[in-house]
């Protein structure tokens, strides 16, 4: 009765922590790919594969210089910038803006973004437009973003936490090794089911619904510059989930062979024979 009930109750435990352990890992990496501006920054060449936001760039540089540059239309200069951010070190002289662009989104940094004319000045490799006044990015920010950036920040530490200690609890309750076993597949497979979820299609294709600005366009290319290391981690989830299955049924079947026959039935088996 106490074994039934123990099974009952690992059970159970695990369960929860399964739920607590998928909700920690995928916010985890929401929080990695979607809401970490200094990711962001180390990733400006990713999210400059968005069109939309390196013509925005470009456009803004170019109105702002055009004046400066009186041999150059505004067409060319557009043009010059976009040959600079196809660059590595485009990209890395505009990490920053980016970075300071996705904060602003996210709710993470209330200040202006701003391109100075320094930064003009390196893109364009043109002295003369040190005198362009400072660039203002008409970047909003978008309260449903911040929302969720405020409770990834305390959802995933204590999810984290609660999984740890259900899977404890759930050792303590000492489960037989093949309920075991499979309560740890329901874990794996959980959290990568879940992981791919809120993981890639949360940031890929649900937050770019929240609004219209070019801006949000930085999160679905990060999410898909993560996307190798996300299906990596997806798969060693699913192996250790198969495996722990595997692990379960040879466990029951040895068991099963282990156990003693009943002496009424040898006997039965004597009389009949």
């Amino acid at each position: 009765m106490m074994s039934a009930v123990r099974r009952s109750l690992a059970s159970l435990l695990f369960g929860l922590a399964a739920i607590a352990g998928s909700l920690a890992l995928s916010g985890f990496w929401l929080q990695y790919t979607a809401f970490s501006p200094g990711h962001t920054r180390e990733t400006a060449s990713a999210v400059l594969e968005d069109k939309d936001i390196k013509n925005e760039i470009a456009t803004l540089v170019a109105d702002a210089t055009v004046a400066q540059l009186p041999q150059f239309t505004a067409v060319d200069i557009h043009s010059i910038v976009l040959q600079t951010l196809n660059t590595d070190q485009g990209a890395k002289l505009v990490a920053n803006i980016i970075g300071d662009a996705h904060a602003h989104l996210i709710g993470a940094n209330d200040k202006p973004v701003q391109i100075t004319s320094e930064d003009v000045v390196q893109i364009l490799r043109d002295q003369r437009t040190v005198v362009v006044p400072t660039i203002t990015l008409p970047v909003p920010r978008v309260g449903a973003l911040s929302i969720i950036r405020q409770v990834l920040k305390w959802l995933v530490p204590i999810a984290g936490g609660l999984a740890v200690l259900l899977i404890v609890l759930a050792f303590a309750a000492h489960p037989e090794r093949a309920e075991l076993l499979r309560s740890l597949s329901v874990l794996f497979f959980g959290m990568a089911l879940l992981l791919v979820i809120v993981g890639y299609v949360v940031p890929a294709f649900v937050v770019p619904l929240f609004t219209s600005n070019v801006w949000v366009g930085a999160v679905p290319r990060l999410a898909r510059d993560s996307l190798p290391l996300l299906v990596g981690l997806t798969l060693v989830l699913c192996a250790a989930g198969l495996g722990c299955l595997a692990g379960g049924a040879a466990s029951r079947r040895r068991d099963r062979w282990s156990q003693p026959i009943r002496r009424t039935s040898y006997r039965e088996e004597r009389r009949w024979s």
